[in-house]
């Protein structure tokens, strides 16, 4: 099982968007979220000590990444 405090996730397997994404939050402090090599993209945690306002900072980030940067994923049926 994986752990509750551990965000993981991809966009759309693009891995320059995903480099992108990383190179914009460490600008912001946001640090230390390339995902592990067994499970690839995004993985950001947050543990107990990790304040309120930092989890706003992320949403925010994560929300006007975005907007800014739309990742169009084709639908497989």
């Amino acid at each position: 099982m994986r752990s509750r405090i551990n965000v993981n996730f991809r966009i759309a397997a693009n891995n320059k968007l995903e480099d992108k994404l990383m190179s914009e939050a460490e600008k912001l402090k946001i640090i230390n979220i390339k995902g592990h090599s067994s499970n690839p993209g995004i993985r950001v945690s947050m543990y107990n000590a990790m304040p309120i306002e930092g989890v706003e900072l992320l949403c925010q980030f994560l929300t006007k990444f975005m907007a800014e940067n739309p990742a169009h994923i084709s639908a497989r049926l």
